[in-house]
This record gives structure tokens, sequence and C-alpha cells, in this order.
């Protein structure tokens, strides 16, 4: 293992070169070539390679490959001894540091200049010493803190949101966030948050768009506020403020929402179209979308925290009017992390029994319509809006249709477009039916403190401290006097609904009268639930039957001649039912004249 101290030079790569092409120096016994001009450098000829090493605190590490005299160089080849030596000097300085060099020398042997390769060495460092890069960010920001409880500066626990932290994590991955992968947070700028916008808005993703500079500058702010030296933020600017999401991805505010008579005609097409003129799937809306429907449209709750209400959150109340009842909603399902209850009166309270499925077992009211042996979940968010789309026409699925259509204009073909049944109303969403029922409650001169209890819309001077107890019935009668006063809003809204709905039918009762079947069935006869039909409203046809299933239940004794048990009441309510039917055969279709 021969070395020899010298000032390198021109003759001595050419030793060397001549030395590898001839494989004079086995790799047992190779040729050491020092460098007395800079320390630890050395050009060692092992078998047919020639090399230019470190030798640094015991330590070897390579810095290239030793170039050809003439001719272009290869990634991690070195031709010029300067160079080496400045290789040397930066590579000795980043180990003195205590900085590994190795992904700089990987970075300057795959052909990157020295600052990419010096800053890809300190980023590994940082990694290494724990410091985030953007995967951490996002894990530390939707996976700990948006799902994890959480104190205010106001000393209030807020409970963690679920669909916020999914949300989160979905846009602060999606594929246009691959250039943010693996960097640090202290190397990123504006422009690269930008980039990212940008690159989702020329895709016509601007929800994602709008979406990601929101996400993305609370992921910060959140990184600097609670962990800032560990995050590599510490001291540093907030940049990230600077972002703006850009005005051709803000939604213009929406300003329209449906009337009450409006509202009346968009319930009754849904009763009235369960299966959709001209699609292909003749599926009809199942009794527990269109019960969700009507539950939104008359409590002008928000729509994820109104469809997942639980069976055990449906509660009496016992100092309410008769036939009212009380629907909580827990903290982590409200905007606002409070628990939050309405009173609803008795005609609202049937929907609870119209959206049950016959041998379902589900914690939900509005259960999902899936595939039985799935797990239990509510209806989706989207139910609702999905059969508001149907009614307007608007395909299931947009790029299928697309492509279609496309497909038959290039065969001279073309598609029949789907009806709009709510043709002539705004556009709208189930969540605008509350800003509806604000509108027709000021009409009403409902009180402003009633609607704003209803819609849970808090009144911070009011200084009502948040409900702690862990106990649902507490929670719910927590603060009574509120449900009096929700009541109030809650009342004058649901008679002017069911008002309005009332008029819609009555102006469509000829087309029905034909097939109209105004009495419920005989009570001997009651079995399963009502058929309902769109000739009146399906509450009316579902009072007279609980009323008739009241009737329908007294105690049994033997009626001779008769040879069989049956109740006094019911044989009494059968004969009333056949005078009903009689007076009304005697004078058909009345009504429909007028």
């Amino acid at each position: 293992m021969p070395t020899r101290r010298v000032e390198l030079n021109g003759d001595h790569l050419k030793e060397a070169r001549q030395a590898a092409a001839d494989r004079v120096y086995p790799a047992s016994s190779p040729l050491f070539l020092a460098d007395m001009n800079e320390k630890g450098l050395l050009l060692r000829v092992r078998g047919g390679k020639a090399d230019w090493i470190l030798k640094h605190g015991g330590k070897t590490r390579t810095l290239g490959t030793l170039g050809p005299e003439r001719g272009d160089l290869k990634p991690g080849e070195i031709r010029v001894i300067k160079d080496a030596r400045e290789l040397a000097r930066k590579t000795r300085a980043m180990l003195k540091d205590g900085t590994d060099p190795k992904a700089f020398l990987t970075g300057t042997a795959a052909g990157k200049s020295e600052e990419d390769a010096a800053a890809a060495a300190e980023r590994e460092a940082a990694v290494a010493a724990g410091k985030w890069t953007w995967e951490v960010l996002v894990e530390k920001y939707a996976d700990g803190y948006l799902s994890e409880p959480r104190m205010t500066t106001r000393g209030i626990l807020k409970q963690p949101s679920a669909h916020t932290a999914k949300e989160a994590r979905r846009y602060l991955t999606m594929d246009e966030t691959k250039p943010l992968s693996g960097r640090l947070l202290s190397e990123l700028r504006p422009g690269d948050l930008e980039d990212v916008r940008d690159e989702c808005a020329n895709a016509g993703r601007k929800t994602a768009s709008r979406q990601f500079v929101a996400y993305s500058k609370g992921a910060l702010s959140f990184a600097r506020k609670k962990h800032s030296r560990a995050a590599g933020l510490e001291g540093s600017p907030k940049w990230w403020l600077e972002v703006e999401k850009l005005d051709s991805t803000i939604p213009a505010p929406r300003d329209r929402h449906p009337s009450l008579e409006e509202l009346a005609r968009i319930l009754y097409v849904a009763e009235k179209f369960r299966t959709i003129p001209g699609r292909k799937n003749f599926k009809a809306t199942s009794e527990t979308v269109l019960a969700g429907l009507w539950f939104l449209a008359l409590t002008a709750q928000r729509v994820t925290a109104g469809l997942s209400l639980r069976e055990a959150h449906v509660l009496p109340w016992p100092d309410g009017p008769d036939g009212w009842e009380v629907v909580y909603f827990p903290p982590e399902m409200m905007k606002g992390k409070r628990p939050h209850a309405i009173p609803v009166p008795s005609r609202v309270t049937l929907l609870f029994e119209r959206a049950e499925r016959e041998g379902q077992n589900s914690a939900f009211v509005f259960p999902a319509t899936r595939a039985t042996g799935e797990e239990d979940a509510p209806l989706s968010r989207w139910s609702v809006a999905t059969l508001i789309d149907r009614l307007r026409g608007r395909p299931a699925d947009t790029t299928a249709h697309t492509e279609a259509r496309k497909k038959a204009e290039e065969n001279g073909e073309t598609i029949d477009e789907l009806p709009d049944l709510l043709e002539g109303l705004p556009d709208f969403s189930p969540h605008d039916f509350r800003r509806t029922f604000a509108t027709v409650c000021e009409d009403l001169t409902v009180r402003g403190d009633a609607i704003s209890a209803v819609l849970d819309h808090v009144d911070i001077s009011s200084g009502q401290e948040p409900i702690r107890t862990a106990d649902i019935t507490r929670l719910a009668y927590a603060y009574s006097q509120r449900l009096s006063l929700k009541q109030i809003a809650i009342e004058a809204w649901t008679n002017a609904v069911f008002e309005a709905v009332e008029a819609e039918w009555a102006k469509h009762r000829a087309a029905h009268s034909a097939g109209r079947r105004t009495l419920p069935p005989r009570p001997s006869e009651l079995k399963g639930k009502p058929v309902i039909s769109a000739s009146e409203p399906w509450y009316l046809t579902y009072e007279r039957w609980q009323r008739t299933k009241r009737l329908a239940q007294p105690p049994r004794r033997l009626l001779g001649g008769i040879g069989r048990t049956k109740t006094v009441s019911e044989t009494a309510e059968d004969a009333e039912w056949l005078e009903a039917k009689a007076r009304e055969e005697a004078q058909p279709l009345a009504d429909d004249a007028e």
C-alpha cells in the first residue's frame, strides 16, 4: 500500500491515469498520492480506477473519480486539482460542523451544482435533527392538532372535527403538492405555495385552490406558534400569510335562497317524482332521504348535523307543549363545537317514524341506504343535495355524461337532456334553507335571539358558558329557558311551512283526485306503515294512521254473533270509517271543482 506525499500537479494526474489503465495497483495494495497543499486530500489508484478521497477524523469520504485529460466529463468526475481541493475543503467544513456530507457528495456525483448539493446535505442533516418537512407538518396538523380536543384562548375546550381533519389532509396531500414533498418548512417560500394554488386553479379546481391556501396557512401558523424550533421556523417571519386566494376562485356570495313558496314546491316535486323521468336508473328516492329533506327544511339545521341525528338523541320535553320533543346534537357534530338542542312539534316528529327502514337496526334516525352488513352510518351529507341535482336534471356522473355526449355528436346523434323539474327556481343547496328560515321568521317578526338560537349562532356578548356536563339529558335541558325561546321561532316557521305546503298541494289536487285515497285503511286491517301518495302531504296520512293505531289497541272482549274476538272500539272505528267513505262517495271530487 504505497503512499507518497506530493504537491499534486499534472504529472501526478497522468501517472494515476496510466496506472489505472494498466491496473498496476490491485485492490489489496492501492497507490495513494497525498496532497501536501490540502490536508486529507488524496488521489487513490486501485485496480482500474483512480478516485479523489478525503481522510478526516479517522473516516474516508470519496469525493469523485479522476476524469480524463480531455473530452467531456461524466457526473462525479473531477479533472482539475483545484476543483478537488475546493470540494475537499467544503466536505471537511461540513464534517467539522457535524453535518453528514453524504447527500452533498451524492448530489455532486449526480451532476448537481455544489449549491444544490449543499442544500440537499443541509436538508438531510436538518431532517436527521428532527426538523419538520412538509409531510411532518401535515401529520402534526391534520392527524394531531385538528384531531384532538384543544383549549381556546378563552379557556373553552373545543372538540375536534373529524371532517375538518380529513379535509385538511386531503388538500395538503393532493397531487399538486408533490413538489413540496421532502421539503423543509424552513426552505419554503410564498412562491412554493402559490405554485400549488395556481396549478389547481388552472386545472379548473377552484375549491382545491382555495382550500389549499386556507389549510396551508393554518398549518404553518400552527407550526410557528406551537412548535417553532422543531418546525425550523423559530424567529422566521410569517411569510405564508402573504399568500392569498385567487379572486377567480372565490365564489360570489350567496344572496339567493328559495322563498317559502319555492320551498313548498321543492318538497312537492320531490314527493311526486320519486322516480325521475328520463333516467336509466329507475330506483325511487327512498323514504329515508325524503324524510331527511323534510327534516332539514323544517328545522333549519346544518346538513351534516341534521342527517347524523341519533335515535338516542331524540328526547321527550316534559315541560313543553303536548307532543313536542327535543332533538340534541353533540358538540362534535356542531360547527361551533358546542352542544345544541332544539324543540320540534309533534308533526315534525312523525319524520322519525317515516325514516325507519324495515328490518334495519340502526342507531341513526336517518340511516344510510347501504347494503346489509356494512357499518352502521347516517345518510351522507351529500344525499339530499344529490336528490336536488337529480330533480334539476343533472347527470349523476358529469364526466361520463360529457364523454357520452361527445361520442354521440361524433356519430351524428344527440342525447336528450334530462328535464329540470325545478325549472324557474334559483340554484340552492340544502344549507340555504337556513337563510329562508331566518328571512321568513324576520318577516313574521319573530325575536332575533330566538332565530339565532335555533341556527346555533353564537352571541359572544351574552357571556354564556358552554355546557360541560357529560349526561345527554342534562345537556339537552341544562338551559331549558332557551328551549322555550327556540320554540317561538320553530313554531312560527313550521306553521308557515305547513301552510305553504298545503297551498302547494292544493294547486295540484285535481291532477291527483282520480286515484286519491283520503281515508286510511280500516283499523282492523292496519298493518305496517301507511302508503304515501302525492295527492296530499305525507304528514296528513301519517297523522290519520297514528290516530287509527291508537284507537285500534284497547282491551278486547267477545262480541256475540260475529264468531271472532274483536274490540268494541275497533268495531266502532270500522263503522266510522264506513260512514266517512259513504260521505266521500256521495260528494265525489267536490273540492277539486273549485
